[in-house]
């Protein structure tokens, strides 16, 4: 079977809503919150299923929060976020659809032009979230952001114009204060943490790896035994049982050491 046959390829952000498996109470975590746009900051280790947590919160958001619901995401390790005109530009467009020209601007009037656009849409009714993947970006770029950013969108969040959903490895406080922001943008989040699976999550998964991957009944004990509860294990596991079993032969020690191997690899760094 090629990667582009094996419905378990994903090793990064799974953006496919059928792909995606489990994390009921963590949807309600977040969504419990969000219907009165208050903030919310998930925090997990590497690699257990953050990134694809936020993007799939953020397609579920309109049916979720109604129909007046902006929602967007964005991933901040990308280079189209690492200026303050293009993030801005970014949560912008995606909650008003707007295009705006900050070219040429100074930080503050940028700064001023963002929350007019939010206080504008609001106004007219919706309800602005913007989800923000990999917030340890926002540190990384402190001198092009400072500390004027997470102040106006600190004034935004408790005024109820906008609300933020974050996922990074670290709690923000401790993102902010280390980086050296003086803001306590932090503290209008109520923080949501996100770990393995649960029992209940990581058998639906097994069970959706039966019908997806055609495998065997047996398959299930192998599948749980080498991923456990950890999303990108079972991933990886439930691939190279598919690969194996489209091989038409599956040496499971040898199966495993390979499975073993390239979620070593993965989880490094």
């Amino acid at each position: 079977m090629s990667e582009g046959q094996n419905p378990f390829h994903w090793r990064g952000t799974v953006t496919d809503s059928e792909a995606f498996i489990g994390r009921d109470l963590d949807f309600q975590a977040i969504f419990t919150r969000l219907k009165t746009l208050s903030c919310v900051s998930v925090v997990g280790e590497r690699r257990i299923g953050k990134s694809s947590l936020l993007y799939q919160a953020a397609l579920r958001a309109p049916k979720l929060l109604g129909t007046n619901c902006r929602a967007v995401y964005l991933d901040l390790l990308s280079a189209k976020h690492h200026t303050l005109d293009g993030l801005l530009r970014a949560i912008v467009h995606g909650v008003t659809g707007e295009e705006v020209t900050l070219m040429g601007w100074t930080a503050p009037e940028k700064l001023a032009a963002f929350e007019d656009a939010v206080r504008r849409v609001r106004s007219k009714g919706a309800m602005p979230v913007a989800f923000l993947d990999e917030f340890e970006a926002i540190a990384n770029h402190k001198e092009e952001f400072g500390d004027s950013l997470l102040e106006s969108w600190r004034s935004l969040g408790n005024d109820g114009q906008i609300a933020f959903v974050t996922a990074s490895a670290q709690p923000l406080d401790r993102i902010t204060q280390e980086s050296g922001f003086t803001s306590a943008f932090y503290n209008i989040f109520a923080q949501a943490r996100l770990g393995e699976f649960s029992d209940r999550d990581a058998r639906s998964f097994a069970l959706h790896a039966l019908r997806a991957g055609r495998l065997d009944p047996p398959d299930e004990t192998f599948l749980l035994r080498i991923g456990g509860r950890h999303p990108l294990k079972l991933q990886v596991a439930a691939w190279h049982l598919c690969e194996g079993k489209q091989a038409g032969q599956v040496d499971f020690g040898v199966l495993q050491q390979h499975i073993e191997e390239e979620i070593k690899g993965m989880m490094k760094g």
